[in-house]
């Protein structure tokens, strides 16, 4: 009987979460929370943004450039993921061999005629910017080195990986 009624709380539980349909002799005391302005991107241009419940925040450069950063646990990982078609550039750092992943990098990324269009520090393994169309040079430092890679960046996604030794 024990087994019956744990399953059955679990059954409950997953369909409170909306992973499962209610069965039909449950009841639901809660309507499922209503979208927030924290569940949808602000415009370019506006202050930082973090998504509802979420441990990554979404930031904005000075001029206008939303990035983000983080993956150094799972969670974080999966939030990356699920906002990452909101922007053009995805930049991967690990080390070569083993794949750890690196936190606390440097991120430059400079526009065809040389000029900085963002600065800024990575605080996990995977950063992601989303830059107006065109070329660019993507420098990040990690462990005393810098690394150099081109991107063209359009309204598909351009994705960087960097290897460290």
């Amino acid at each position: 009987m024990m087994k019956r009624t744990s399953i059955s709380l679990m059954a409950l539980a997953l369909a409170a979460a909306g992973s499962l349909p209610l069965p039909a002799n449950a009841q639901q005391t809660a309507a499922p929370p209503a979208a927030t302005e924290k569940d949808t991107p602000p415009p370019a241009g506006s202050q930082d943004w973090s998504p509802a419940g979420g441990s990554v925040q979404v930031k904005t450069s000075d001029s206008g450039i939303r990035y983000a950063s983080g993956g150094v646990g799972a969670g974080e990982r999966d939030e990356l993921r699920a906002m990452a078609n909101q922007f053009n550039l995805q930049i991967m750092s690990a080390m070569q061999g083993g794949g750890e992943y690196l936190a606390d990098m440097g991120i430059k990324i400079m526009d065809s005629k040389g000029a900085t269009v963002l600065s800024a520090t990575s605080k996990g393994p995977y950063f992601l910017a989303q830059l107006p169309p065109g070329s660019y040079t993507v420098e990040v430092s990690a462990k005393d080195q810098t690394q150099k890679q081109s991107a063209q960046v359009g309204k598909s996604q351009a994705q960087l990986n960097f290897y460290w030794r």
